[in-house]
């Protein structure tokens, strides 16, 4: 049985409280999520990560999954100069390694 890229994964969220929840991510929010954790602190926007539909992949990792993502708004030069969003992961979020996975 083949395993899907972007499957569905658990991930163990810590935010600043210390407060530690797991959260269930896959497809486009997983890859998401993981480009903000390969951003590191300097974080991503829709223009570096180029991506379908950045921005809705971020309010679903936010407001459905609950991972604690900030923003800032920067500008821009080029062609279309402009405004954008800047996210980075405001929380601790570290990928559950599969040895230790259990299914609730």
């Amino acid at each position: 049985m083949t395993t899907k890229k972007w499957a569905k994964a658990p991930y163990i969220i810590t935010h600043r409280t210390g407060e530690q929840r797991t959260a269930y991510t896959g497809g486009r929010v997983r890859w998401a999520t993981e480009e903000l954790r390969k951003a590191g602190p300097k974080g991503r926007t829709g223009r570096e990560a180029l991506g379908p539909r950045w921005a809705a992949c971020i309010w679903d990792a936010k407001h459905v999954h609950g991972i604690t993502i900030a923003d800032v708004c920067e500008t821009h030069e080029g062609e279309h100069p402009g405004r954008h969003k800047r996210w980075f992961l405001d929380c601790d979020t570290r990928p559950v390694p599969p040895a230790q996975e259990v299914r609730a």
